[in-house]
């Protein structure tokens, strides 16, 4: 297989899911829903990013922001979603003012995004895609080979990004790590077919990498909800307490996990020559 013949594999079943996904939020934008159709949209968009290369006149930047309003309607109502859940488990009451403005504010973020899905679906997109897909430019260059080439130095990067994160953990620092983390998780999804089961154990590392984030990054935008309530609501007081113990026990979960999975000894030399090691020759039948 060429890697322009993989590309657009990739490309056509990542549009083709993302359209199943699009229908499903528009039947009803419920949290699975609205959290699976980001999902697609992020795949689908890692893939344009690393393939753009095969689109004449910078397609693949065209089509990436043509998905961005819905994507961007979509991480508020998911926000909203998760910040409820979240607070839900923190025991603030069911009745609680913040909690009632937040679901208001759902609702109205929901009709939002299903206008976006609406625009998107008057435009044909992302089923339009195919035909530009199906004319990718062509090229020999051997799709196992490519990703020995390309990995090996975003796996260099992502280390570096991870020591600079440690050193100084800020919340900042936290959530800019959080989101390479999942640019090069979704960088590695794309390639999997190339490589043997270890890497599946290396992808759900990155993987938990970008969920303890992740969960860290939702205590911070929930801390800020509950900032202005806290001085005059002992409930929201409270609540904001146990936020910020469990965002500190997340940080730890992190620290922990990236220095014994990522930084101890070797284990960017294991990474880097895994990724760049040569697939095994074709076995030629007896």
């Amino acid at each position: 297989m060429t890697l322009s013949e993989h590309a657009r594999c990739a490309l056509e079943a990542q549009i083709r899911r993302l359209e199943d996904q699009l229908a499903l939020a528009i039947a009803g934008p419920a949290e699975d829903p609205v959290h699976d159709f980001r999902v697609a949209i992020r795949r689908l968009s890692a893939s344009l990013r690393i393939f753009s290369h095969f689109f004449p006149d910078r397609d693949a930047r065209r089509l990436r922001r043509a998905l961005k309003p819905a994507l961007d309607a979509a991480a508020i109502v998911r926000d909203l979603d998760v910040d409820t859940a979240l607070l839900h488990k923190l025991k603030l009451p069911a009745a609680h003012p913040l909690l009632a403005r937040m679901a208001r504010d759902r609702g109205l973020a929901a009709l939002a995004f299903t206008g976006q899905l609406y625009l998107l679906r008057s435009r044909e997109i992302p089923l339009s895609w195919l035909d530009p897909v199906s004319r990718l430019l062509e090229t020999n260059e051997d799709a196992p080979l490519a990703p020995r080439a390309l990995l090996p130095p975003l796996a260099a990067g992502f280390f570096k990004a991870g020591r600079k994160t440690t050193a100084k953990a800020t919340p900042e620092r936290l959530h800019a790590f959080r989101l390479a983390a999942k640019r090069f998780r979704y960088t590695l999804e794309v390639f999997r077919p190339f490589y043997g089961p270890v890497y599946g154990t290396r992808l759900e590392h990155v993987r938990e990498i970008q969920s303890i984030l992740g969960n860290r990054q939702d205590c911070a935008v929930t801390a800020a909800l509950l900032q202005p309530f806290a001085p005059l609501d002992a409930e929201a007081s409270l609540a904001l307490e146990a936020v910020h113990a469990r965002a500190a026990r997340l940080e730890r979960d992190f620290l922990r996990f990236w220095h014994t999975q990522f930084d101890a000894p070797g284990q960017e030399l294991l990474w880097s020559r895994y990724l760049s090691r040569r697939p095994p020759a074709p076995r030629i039948p007896a």
